[in-house]
């Protein structure tokens, strides 16, 4: 072949190369935005992939009308004034225009019958006597004096403490709501749930506009839905430090835990004394962060035996768990099929 036709034929090839390589589509970058702020005076995150329109406000408004009503720390929040309340023979009304604190009752007295009673919204002014208590260096306050105004159903004598009541116009449209509280002593403390539901809320707000995935964190805690962008659906468990921890792959949904620390500081209502039982670790995957913020502590308190007593008698349900639990000086676990399904092995993917 003649030398020029073999420069001819080079630049020919080198010319196909570069036409094939421009007929090759370019990745398309993933859009999304990142967000964080406080809720109830702890951080949260949020990731939102495939839709980079700025949320923030939409956001704001949602913590905003839970932190006005449910703030217990805020003494002009509306939960405050009724702790305050101190008239044991009338009603507190309020405006409920977002009905955002009725759904929070209505949620929290649907989980303390389905916890059996371990989670608690009332139990603050027993944490409060134990702690006077020790550091007084005394054994214990007047548990049977203590009873007489705190539970959520009922005093232990039977009697009811709070009720909330809704009242409508003749057309059915709301009116305003009332609390009763038979004694001026009850508490209510609503935070854990609180700040939970308002979580909850911005998930379904980012459903409703189909966004292909998000992850909100709150602490430990995580709500999750979709599988775009793998990394962001691999939590850690928080039963390890970085690279030990044992990982999930949370795609829909929610979860929580409580580790020997949090126990600490909890208290059995059922029977007012400090925790002490074998769980030092529970994990939750549940459909709401509500659901696994309130069933992480309530097994933590309740103990497996329990623990157990609520899986035979609710076989349908979709709270999955995971524990650790110390049995003859030997630390064992015990888990859910479900949360099983969720556990990444350790050679299935490098931690995030």
């Amino acid at each position: 072949m003649p030398k020029g036709m073999r420069y001819l034929l080079l630049a020919l090839v080198v010319l196909l190369g570069v036409a094939s390589c421009k007929s090759k589509p370019e990745p398309k970058p993933l859009v999304g935005r990142y967000y964080s702020g406080v809720l109830f005076s702890k951080p949260y995150h949020i990731d939102v992939v495939d839709d980079s329109t700025d949320f923030q406000s939409q956001f704001d408004s949602i913590i905003h009308v839970y932190e006005s009503l449910l703030n217990g720390l805020d003494p002009k929040s509306l939960i405050s004034k009724i702790n305050a309340f101190a008239s044991d023979d009338s009603v507190f009304v309020f405006d409920d225009s977002t009905r955002a604190f009725g759904l929070v009752y209505d949620i929290a007295k649907d989980l303390h019958r389905q916890t059996m009673q371990y989670y608690d919204p009332t139990v603050t002014p027993m944490k409060r006597a134990w702690m006077v208590t020790k550091s007084r260096g005394e054994l214990e306050p007047n548990l049977d004096s203590l009873f007489d105004f705190v539970g959520f159903d009922h005093s232990q004598s039977g009697e009811i403490l709070i009720d909330l009541n809704e009242t409508t116009t003749d057309g059915y449209t709301y009116k305003e709501s009332q609390i009763r509280k038979r004694d001026a002593r009850v508490e209510l403390d609503f935070t854990t749930i609180s700040a939970a539901a308002a979580l909850d809320q911005i998930a379904q707000w980012l459903r409703d506009r189909k966004v292909s995935q998000f992850r909100i964190k709150y602490g430990q805690s995580v709500l999750s839905e979709g599988s775009t962008v793998d990394t962001l659906s691999v939590i850690p468990i928080g039963i390890g430090m970085d690279s030990s921890d044992q990982y999930i792959r949370l795609q829909r949904g929610a979860f929580a835990c409580r580790t020997a620390m949090d126990k600490m500081s909890m208290i059995d209502p059922t029977y007012g004394y400090p925790v002490d039982n074998e769980i030092v670790y529970v994990a939750i995957h549940a459909p709401s962060l509500v659901e696994a913020e309130v069933f992480s502590e309530a097994f933590m308190i309740m103990g497996l035996e329990r623990a157990m007593e609520y899986y035979n008698n609710n076989e349908t349900s979709k709270i999955e768990s995971f524990m650790f639990y110390g049995k003859q000086e030997m630390l064992q676990s015990a888990s859910t099929e479900g949360f099983d399904r969720l556990m990444i092995l350790a050679d299935s993917t490098a931690a995030p």
